[in-house]
């Protein structure tokens, strides 16, 4: 299965683009980054699977959330994208 994960500096930050895609009705887990993905430590992930990344990716834009990263991933690896 194929899907993105928005990095977040914080729990905070992860927590209110969680709320603010599923507002946008677009399903999102929250959870720690794996360490492979977070240079900070302490960094939180959202997962939004790939067939609604568009509208995702939409939704974030006309908000002031900007995640640190985002990566597409397939479950073995993952590819940094541009936002």
């Amino acid at each position: 299965m194929e899907y993105y994960l928005l990095i977040a500096r914080s729990v905070t930050q992860a927590q209110r683009m969680a709320r603010l895609l599923e507002g946008c009705g677009i399903r999102a887990w929250m959870f720690r980054a794996p360490a492979a993905l977070s240079n900070r430590g302490c960094s939180y992930a959202v997962r939004v699977r790939a067939q609604q990344w568009d509208a995702a990716h939409d939704c974030l834009r006309r908000s002031d959330l900007q995640p640190l990263g985002i990566y597409h991933g397939d479950g073995n690896r993952y590819r940094e994208v541009s936002w």
